[in-house]
């Protein structure tokens, strides 16, 4: 008897083992390991603590490996665990394979593809966290690959694993998570506690980071795109949000109107699936609160989750109401707007107000997650048959409205620009092809070299959605009433953002076309040793960066008052013009290399009129309301290799004994777009609808540059100093210096003036230091942006309109209201005041560092002749 026990000990320890072996090993919990409970009043993991415990428990289970994926701007290696079964764990790169051959599409029938559907694993991917001080996410990572490995989950997660392969990254910005658990920990207990940070939570973007996801500056948005369309291709992703705290608890999909129109069928009703199979988990797990197919659109912005629709990847979003980061907040029933107290089929169960906590957070993250997982697992064959089959559709089966083709003629204004729009669509996907000889497209001849996007591809919605011209549809509150703003862009084409011609074929032709495999010119030049001068063109964005590089190496250069007519080649006005030597040809050439800079030869400039340039000491204001359009601002001078300083509000104010002299530090002062009275005061002003919002912060962030400010402002111009000012940073010129120019726009309604991030055209004068390089007509990003009218000036002004809008069709892509109120009125406005100039930039001409070519608009103002400063 004693030993039939002993065996059935034995037997049932053996069988419970063969069961479960891979749960048994991760015994160390979040709790176990933070000392606190995940998502716990005031307590926050930061990121190395994140990555540790990833680390960590990788090392006890067999069912999660942990993967680098990159680094962030501060050189913090970006982490990604894979969660599966030990056994995909062995074959993931089997795996993948299968996903690239159903992404492919291309000589797989249907059988084949049911076949690797069938024998294939489904990709989920989970990014959290990518806005930093939305932070539940981050924390609810933690646990969720906790209760995958260990089974704590409201399905089988052993055999969903067996289907399921998880991709979790806890942050997509970790630099910002670190700041925002830093800033956190000093104040908590303070009046502080949970207040805003006086600098961006992504030292460039900011909030932005999430609009960069197709023309990928950052290398954080290329660590996930690299996973989304390059390594591990999922076929389902989720970006996990928070929003405001009064509102609905949870947003989850479907979307609201309108959509963007190039999106396969099959991937709105995959989202709303997956939607409707989160909410139910959340009702039936009794979250209140969830809302969907509201605030946010189908319309495409360059997001994370959205960019994932155009590559026919299964998109979701997900935005929970927020805490005050991780202190509790309570909410009176009334401070909750009627809309998010009624009931709607849309949101049938309200939440009526009380504690809302981090924790009640993580719990909605937490149930919506698993949903994701499971609604996965139960429809993987569908999900990857059918993102065969999208694909498949993008090969073989043109919309009635798609082109041909899109061809990128070789013949450009500015060719190490369009080089680097090829990468940025190589990179998100697009296939390339080049001519190798002359070609003839409905009816035009394009030369040899000439790049051709043809629809024919499996992710033809995203190239298409990047090449065309946007109209975004004409939404009223009511018929005839106000017009429903977009999420956020309207348009966002990138040819006409950077300035590269590319023209959309209607009709098939007959080319030879050959895969471009690596984005370069077949043939870099070399540096001429013997010309006697060289001429860098002035429509090359990158001759900037060179010739400032040039001017710091003290080599003499001048700008031409004309264009230049050489051998083989034409210059514009206001190209860059230096003696030929070794010391500038060593100079040159990475740029030359690089970004394939063109430089021309000249043997004599005796006849060119040209005034000399002189190396300009450039500050960019800072101040501490955490900018956006700076930090992009920095951006763009930090990828054009362009030295500065950055100002704060400390610089402008000089000390007791005497006044600030800005010009004795500085030739160019520019301010990024921002609120006057943010530059002024520190707060909007006191009739401002936003002054509520600002929460006070620690004494040293406070204020702004003041009146001292300004009176050393108006000293630096009178002196001869150049002052840039971007979009709404204008208003400062237009409240304290009484310029002969103002802007029209202010004042008046949304019903009759409409012009949401929009792109429009405009008529430059190149002739015109400002206007130098520019074409004549020249897309330019119109966002709460302003349109000036001019005036006879006074004696100590003067000033010259760089930049208009045409009398009629002014819209090139998005969608505009009231054209006439924008009809000759000046976009950009060169103002001379005393001994310097006000430079007055009315539109986004570095937006969001994606509007390369109306670059120049503040590029010029970096390297203004001598002689026209006079």
């Amino acid at each position: 008897m004693l030993h039939n026990k002993k065996s059935y000990l034995f037997v049932l320890a053996l069988t419970c083992f063969l069961i479960v072996p891979q749960f048994l090993s991760a015994q160390t919990s979040p709790e176990d390991f933070l000392k606190f409970k995940v998502g716990a009043d005031k307590k926050l993991a930061d990121y190395s603590q994140i990555r540790a415990y990833f680390q960590q428990l990788g090392n006890e289970t067999p069912l999660l490996t942990v993967f680098d994926i990159g680094q962030s701007v501060r050189g913090k290696t970006m982490t990604m665990a894979v969660i599966t079964s030990e056994e995909n764990m062995a074959r993931l790169d089997d795996l993948k394979k299968v996903t690239k051959k159903l992404r492919d599409a291309r000589g797989i029938s249907e059988e084949e593809a049911q076949r690797l559907a069938l024998e294939g694993k489904i990709f989920v991917l989970i990014t959290c966290n990518l806005h930093a001080t939305e932070i539940a996410s981050s924390q609810m990572a933690l646990e969720l690959a906790y209760d995958l490995v260990t089974g704590k989950t409201p399905f089988d997660a052993a055999k969903v694993l067996e289907d399921v392969v998880v991709l979790l990254v806890p942050t997509s910005n970790p630099d910002g998570e670190t700041m925002v658990t830093e800033w956190y920990r000093k104040y908590v207990g303070t009046k502080f506690e949970g207040g805003r940070m006086p600098w961006l939570y992504h030292d460039y973007a900011g909030h932005d980071n999430n609009r960069d996801w197709f023309m990928f500056n950052l290398p954080e948005t290329r660590a996930i795109t690299r996973v989304l369309y390059h390594d591990w291709i999922p076929q389902i992703h989720i970006d996990e949000h928070q929003m405001g705290s009064t509102g609905a608890r949870l947003f989850v999909p479907p979307f609201m109107d309108p959509p963007i129109p190039n999106v396969h069928p099959l991937i709105w009703r995959s989202v709303n699936l997956c939607g409707a199979n989160m909410s139910y988990a959340l009702q039936a797990n009794g979250f209140k609160g969830v809302v969907h197919d509201r605030s946010f659109t189908g319309w495409w912005i360059g997001a994370c989750d959205d960019t994932s629709w155009l590559h026919n990847c299964t998109g979701l979003l997900s935005e929970m109401a927020s805490a005050n980061i991780a202190s509790p907040i309570f909410i009176e029933s009334i401070e909750i707007p009627d809309s998010y107290v009624e009931k709607r089929m849309n949101f049938p169960d309200p939440w009526l107000g009380g504690w809302w906590r981090l924790r009640d957070i993580v719990e909605y993250e937490l149930c919506l997650s698993k949903s994701l997982i499971e609604t996965a697992y139960l429809n993987k064959e569908k999900f990857l048959f059918n993102f065969y089959r999208m694909n498949k559709d993008g090969i073989e089966k043109a919309q009635k409205d798609d082109p041909y083709a899109f061809v990128i003629s070789a013949e450009q204004r500015d060719v190490p620009t369009t080089y680097r729009m090829l990468d940025i669509l190589k990179f998100g996907g697009v296939e390339l092809k080049q001519a190798k000889k002359e070609f003839v497209a409905d009816g035009k001849i394009y030369p040899a070299g000439s790049l051709v996007v043809l629809m024919a591809q499996p992710y033809r919605p995203y190239a298409r959605t990047l090449l065309e011209k946007q109209k975004y549809p004409d939404i009223r509150q009511y018929p005839g009433g106000p017009p429903v703003p977009p999420y956020d862009n309207a348009a966002w084409t990138l040819p006409l953002q950077m300035g590269v011609s590319c023209e959309r074929i209607e009709h098939p032709f007959k080319a030879e076309l050959t895969p471009l495999d690596e984005v370069k010119p077949s043939k870099i030049s070399s540096i001429p040793e013997t010309a006697s001068y060289l001429v860098l063109d002035s429509k090359t964005n990158v001759s900037y960066s060179a010739a400032i590089s040039l001017l710091q190496k003290k080599v003499d250069i001048s700008r031409s008052r004309q264009g230049i007519n050489g051998k083989d080649f034409h210059a514009c006005t206001g190209s860059f013009i230096m003696k030929n030597s070794p010391a500038v040809r060593e100079t040159l050439s990475p740029f030359v290399e690089k970004h394939f800079l063109p430089v021309y030869t000249l043997e004599s400039v005796e006849d060119i009129p040209n005034d000399k340039v002189l190396p300009l000491r450039i500050g960019l204001y800072r101040s501490w309301r955490s900018n956006m359009d700076e930090g992009w601002t920095r951006y763009v001078l930090d990828d054009l290799k362009i030295p500065y300083t950055t100002l704060r509000n400390k610089d402008f104010k000089g000390t007791k004994k005497e006044k600030a002299d800005l010009k004795s530090s500085f030739d160019v002062i520019i301010f990024a777009s921002e609120n006057a009275d943010i530059i002024k005061l520190g707060k909007p002003g006191s009739s401002s609808a936003y002054r509520r919002y600002f929460s006070p912060m620690p004494q040293e962030y406070e204020g702004g540059i003041g009146k001292e400010g300004i009176e050393a402002l108006k000293s630096f111009v009178e002196k001869g100093g150049i002052l840039v000012t971007l979009n709404d940073a204008c208003d400062l010129i237009f409240e304290e210096f009484s310029p002969p120019a103002r802007n029209s726009l202010e004042r008046v309604s949304r019903d009759k003036f409409f012009c949401p991030t929009s792109i429009l055209n405009v008529e430059v004068d190149p002739s015109t230091p400002i206007g130098y390089g520019l074409p004549r007509n020249t897309a330019v990003m119109f966002s709460s942006s302003l349109a000036m009218s001019t005036s006879i000036p006074s004696p100590q002004w003067n000033r010259k309109v760089v930049a208009s809008f045409p009398q009629e069709d002014i819209l090139l892509s998005g969608w505009l209201l009231g054209e006439e109120y924008l009809s000759r009125k000046a976009a950009v406005v060169d103002l001379s005041y005393e001994q310097g100039h006000i430079i007055l930039i009315g539109i986004r001409c570095q937006w969001r560092a994606q509007s390369h070519g109306a670059y120049k608009f503040l590029l010029n103002a970096l390297l203004y002749p001598e002689k026209d400063k006079e």
